[in-house]
């Protein structure tokens, strides 16, 4: 509450004092052009622009911008009264017209806008001068050279007279100057800096998540207030410069306090972040003496802040040794023992940065003599003469020059043609509204100007017509509404552009007299200032028709660009920090030219385009702003293992090349994924992209995955445990070195090893951020997408190429047999699968999907194994279609191999089957799923039998045939998974069961329920204590879609851990189907395995699963199925 009261009271006394300097600088100016000699009256001929120079000037002013201003509107006055006296004496105003004296503005305007270096002041200055010389020169139809030579000194005086006010409103009645405004800025940024790093420190020690959390919260909005501070900081020592030359008694020796204490905002960031980032407090590594010592380390630099902040002399090398010494004695013991504990010392890493940036020596004056500037060895004036008039033409300043040069001849013309006496204001309105550079933002900027100059001319109506005879009382009523204005200016509504029109508008009425009846000069002026603002949104219309929202998305690739750059020349190798801070400061300023485009984007109208989703881009400008800091920190890491590697010489070289290999490991997660989305913004759209690709003639081999066209967007995916691994790894190697460089009993050796802990620890926590940031960067990626393409389906984390289309295909090859059909139905569920069957019927039915054919999302095409015919013989189908634009896919493709034949049609199946399917996966980028078999353990010798087991096979038997080729087939899965990185799933199915088994198959469950309906004899092979386990096939289903959508590449057991006979099995198929049928015992078959049954432990574990269904309550279900496919009826 304190905090919200003392925020008001600043607002309210900045305001007043604004509108105090303002309303003594308009005084002036009124009081001499309205009460002055009449000579200096008739010299002063325009009080309108000295009331537009005092606002130009003056608003939120100090002594040193006024100063500044009086050199400005030198320098304008010189630039605009110089090239059109000698025209206006030539030619003469009365020998122009309307389009000669608009051409003569336009051309004026070309030559003020053009030269870079000139500052906007003395633009708007120079360009308000240069439309009242020539119009006004025109609507008198001066035609004498006296007239033409009076005319442009009295525009010069009257700009003269404003700039004066200026200066002597901010010299009384107190001077309000830029260094005391600094000093004051200084000492609250010191203030600010201490109590938020108290109150991190506590954070850092509490006992509690709640207590470190409080204290985080109340360092936020100090934050915020920090940076406004800086901003001010910033804003005032280019205003001390100007102040320095004509009173040198105010000349201060810690006029560089600002920059010194920017530099302490860095590594407070940095603590933040590490504070956000820590899991749990109290944090269990801390120990009671570092405490002490954070403790010790921020009372010092308090202390040496408040001596900043008073600018008292200091010497705090005596504390800084003692301190020095504590904090290596307390960290010799220490190192991370894996990520969780970066933040940790990541945070006493940036403590120490802290410390040892507060401990910087001032800047001496006979340093700051030898480092003086170009300005002060060449003169102040004549260095920024020559910086005005840098003229280098190129295409980027014509373009500004060439805008503004049109819109203020169109204003200029067009405001003529509508009223010639007064023409001026419309292009007065443009002059004193250039822009600094592009001007995306012209909709708002003239909506909030008309606005202004609407609420001013409305009071300055109301103001003449309370006091229509009373010229002082009318002049005083303008005391309050520069107060509003104050305000108004420092509002978000109006900003300063809506603030400046409105005081602008009220003063043309209430501050001047003799300019006709108030009303009609009121509407007069409104719909000059309508053309003004119109002309400039034409023109930005046509010479810029690039929106903000498009720019945006162009610089946040190009980031991209910069960044995928930062990330490649990270490096622990020699003088790599000098590369590495060169590619951060590049990056961030394009992630300060994003915000810009943002901040335009967000407020341009959106007319018929996609509004701007300015949510999603703030997100993502400021992970940015976070990799920008991450990479700072990191070259300033690198930076002190460089210094300290000079100590250790040879043996650093040696050690350093394991380090350098993780971030190798690093450079290529994150650099990857950097480049993704900077191709992935850059493109139009998708569906553009689809079409482009579509149209490309691609060929293609299912089994060399070969294509016309490269994979577009290839990107390794950013998985927690690979993650994990790389920086667990990076921390071994690090603890490695740190032990061998270690010294015992040698304070050098304790020191060092302290160093290389903290830098080391900062950097492995600068990757590991960097690679947080990166996937939250792709989570905005992904909705950015998302949000201009509705209609599909986005996926950025796939390993392979990145998914762009709508729904998810898939292709099941078996799809007609007993699994797959149970399968498909489960798919089809899912109203955005598409899906796709491949059978030749061998095993498979027809009848089995009937319910689906002729279904909008599934298609049938009758073929065998041999899928690289199918493809080659149906190039119009939709699948053919879909594998030919260039490998991309919609979702991955879940390809299931369920086929199931006998003899060489089982191996040929399996084998080549498997093969191609293989193929075409590594094509589009699929995932693929085979459904191996509980066959490829054999007869096992291991029971119950775990997905580790190799098994027990005979590899001649009758049975071989399905037993290795399931073997083969896991094996190509596996090859082609390690040499081509397809992703795969391999489930290892038993016994399953369920309606739709073939009648003829040779299973023993459909054998049993066939023989029990036909009401023959259940045969059971001998010795009949053969076991197997069974799954009823909806849990089998649920079973392959869990694995299928799982992370866990397999093989992975999918069955019914219960164990049954087939003597059991028999007895409970004649309970529940027919009690009076017999049970025969008959010869068993050559190679039938004794036993089988399925250890899930790992199948519960990652994947979540175990059957549902029990035998019992599963074999009833298959009874109405096989009865009216055997035609039997039940009896009743």
């Amino acid at each position: 509450m304190l905090a919200t009261t003392n925020r008001a009271r600043a607002v309210w006394q900045r305001c007043l004092a604004s509108a105090f300097r303002t309303a003594l600088a308009c005084t002036i100016v009124g009081c001499t052009t309205l009460h002055g000699p009449a000579a200096v009256q008739h010299h002063i001929a325009f009080p309108a622009f000295s009331y537009v120079t005092v606002i130009l000037i003056g608003t939120d002013a100090t002594l040193g911008d006024a100063l500044h201003g009086c050199w400005l509107a030198l320098y304008a006055t010189i630039q605009s009264v110089g090239p059109a006296l000698p025209s206006l004496w030539l030619i003469g105003p009365a020998r122009f017209t309307n389009g000669t004296i608009s051409l003569a503005v336009a051309l004026g305007a070309f030559v003020v806008a053009f030269p870079e270096g000139t500052h906007l002041i003395a633009k708007r200055i120079a360009l308000g001068q240069i439309v009242i010389m020539y119009v006004v020169a025109f609507i008198n139809g001066e035609d004498t050279h006296d007239e033409a030579i009076m005319h442009s000194l009295n525009v010069a005086a009257s700009t003269a007279i404003g700039v004066l006010a200026c200066v002597i409103a901010l010299l009384l009645p107190c001077p309000r100057l830029a260094c005391w405004e600094l000093k004051q800025n200084c000492g609250r940024l010191a203030e600010n800096v201490s109590e938020r790093l108290d109150l991190y420190v506590k954070a850092f020690c509490a006992e509690d998540n709640a207590l470190a959390l409080s204290y985080i919260s109340q360092a936020k909005p100090l934050t915020i207030a920090g940076a406004k501070l800086l901003s001010s900081i910033k804003r005032y020592q280019e205003s001390v410069k100007w102040e320095r030359l004509p009173l040198k008694f105010l000349r201060n020796s810690n006029l560089n306090l600002g920059e010194r204490l920017q530099e302490l905002e860095i590594p407070l960031r940095g603590m933040d972040m590490a504070l956000s980032t820590t899991s749990s407090f109290p944090i269990r590594m801390l120990e009671a003496e570092t405490k002490q010592v954070l403790a010790q380390q921020e009372e010092h630099v308090s202390l040496t802040l408040k001596q900043i902040q008073n600018c008292l002399p200091r010497d705090s090398s005596t504390v800084s040794e003692s301190n020095e010494d504590k904090i290596i004695g307390s960290l010799q013991t220490l190192h991370p023992a894996n990520h969780e504990d970066l933040p940790t010392f990541f945070f006493l890493f940036c403590m120490k940065l802290l410390h040892c940036k507060s401990l910087a020596k001032p800047i001496t004056s006979i340093q700051q003599k030898e480092s003086s500037t170009p300005c002060k060895k060449n003169g102040f004036f004549k260095s920024t003469w020559m910086s005005n008039w840098s003229t280098s033409v190129n295409s980027k300043r014509l373009k500004p020059a060439f805008k503004c040069s049109l819109s203020l001849g169109l204003a200029v013309l067009f405001g003529l043609i509508y009223s010639k006496k007064d023409s001026c204001w419309s292009g007065l309105l443009v002059a004193i509204s250039l822009a600094a550079a592009r001007e995306a933002t012209s909709f708002k900027a003239a909506n909030v100007k008309a606005q202004g100059t609407v609420l001013g001319t409305v009071y300055g109506v109301f103001g003449c017509f309370v006091f229509e005879r009373y010229l002082p009382l009318r002049f005083i009523s303008l005391l309050p509404w520069f107060v509003v204005t104050s305000f108004l200016r420092h509002s978000q509504m109006y900003s300063q552009a809506g603030g400046i029109s409105a005081v602008i508008g009220a003063l043309l009425l209430l501050g001047r007299k003799d300019f006709g009846l108030p009303s009609e000069f009121a509407i007069a002026r409104i719909v000059e200032t309508f053309i003004g603002l119109s002309c400039s949104i034409m023109v930005d219309l046509i010479l810029q028709p690039t929106r903000s929202s498009s720019l945006a998305k162009v610089q946040l690739s190009k980031c991209f660009g910069t960044l995928s750059a930062c990330i490649g020349s990270m490096s622990l190798a020699a003088n790599n920090r000098t590369i590495l801070l060169k590619k951060q400061r590049r990056l961030k300023l394009d992630v300060s030219e994003l915000g810009k485009f943002i901040g335009e984007a967000e407020v341009e109208p959106n007319f018929w385009f996609l509004p701007f989703n300015t949510a999603c881009y703030c997100t993502l400008l400021g992970s940015l702003s976070k990799v920008v800091d991450l990479l700072l920190f990191s070259a300033d890491a690198v930076g002190i293992l460089e210094q300290e590697s000079q100590k250790l010489g040879a043996s650093w070289k040696e050690s350093v090349n394991k380090l350098n290999g993780d971030v190798e490991l690093f450079k290529g997660m994150a650099g990857s994924l950097v480049e993704c989305f900077e191709d992935v913004t850059l493109l139009k759209s998708l569906t553009f992209l689809e079409k482009e690709l579509e149209n490309k003639n691609i060929s293609y081999d299912l089994e060399l995955g070969k294509s016309s066209n490269l994979n577009i967007f290839k990107a390794s995916g950013l998985k927690d445990d690979k993650i994990d691994s790389i920086i667990n790894s990076y921390l071994q190697h690090s603890k490695e070195i740190v032990d061998k460089f270690q010294a015992a009993d040698h304070e050098g050796g304790r020191e060092l090893k302290s160093q290389v802990v903290l830098c080391l620890s900062a950097l492995g926590f600068c990757m590991s951020n960097l690679i947080k940031e990166t996937r939250e960067i792709g989570k905005g990626i992904i909705e950015l997408l998302q949000w201009e393409n509705p209609l599909k389906h986005i996926n950025l984390w796939e390993e392979g190429d990145v998914n762009l289309k709508s729904n998810m295909r898939i292709l099941v090859t078996g799809g007609a047999g007993f699994i797959g059909s149970h399968l498909v139905d489960k798919l089809m569920e899912n109203e955005k699968n598409e899906v796709i069957v491949a059978d030749n019927y061998f095993t498979g039915c027809k009848d089995n999907l009937r319910k689906w054919i002729g279904h909008p999302r599934f298609e049938l095409i009758r073929h065998g194994p041999d899928a690289k015919c199918i493809f080659d013989k149906r190039p119009g189908t939709r699948l053919v279609s879909f594998s030919e634009s260039g490998g991309m896919c919609i979702e991955p493709w879940d390809i299931l191999n369920l086929e199931v034949c006998d003899n060489l049609q089982t191996i040929k199946t399996n084998v080549i089957g498997t093969l191609n399917m293989l193929g075409l996966a590594k094509r589009v980028g699929a995932r693929i799923l085979l459904t191996s078999t509980s066959e490829v353990y054999g007869d096992p010798l291991v029971h119950p039998q775990p997905e580790s087991y190799w098994g027990n096979v005979n590899p001649i038997g009758v049975r071989s045939c399905y037993d290795e080729g399931k073997r083969v087939a896991e094996t190509l899965m596996f090859d082609y998974h390690r040499q081509h990185g397809i992703e795969i799933r391999i489930a290892r199915i038993f016994n399953t069961y369920g309606p739709r088994m073939n009648i003829d198959d040779g299973r023993v469950v459909s054998n049993f329920i066939a023989q029990a309906l036909r009401g023959e004899p259940l045969t059971v092979q001998k010795p009949g204590t053969q076991t197997r386990s069974f799954c009823y096939v909806s849990d089998m289903v649920d079973g392959l879609i869990r694995l299928m959508e799982g992370e866990n590449t397999g093989p992975i057991n999918i069955g019914n851990p219960g164990e049954f006979t087939m003597t059991e099995l028999a007895e409970t198929v004649k309970e529940l189907i027919n009690p009076g049928v017999e049970i025969n015992m008959v010869e068993n078959t050559p190679d039938d395995p004794r036993q089988r049954k399925p250890d899930i432990t790992n199948t519960k574990a990652l994947l979540g699963w175990e059957p549902k269904v029990k035998l019992r309550d599963g074999l009833p279900l298959m009874e109405e199925d096989f009865r009216q496919r055997l035609g039997v009826t039940k009896k009743k």
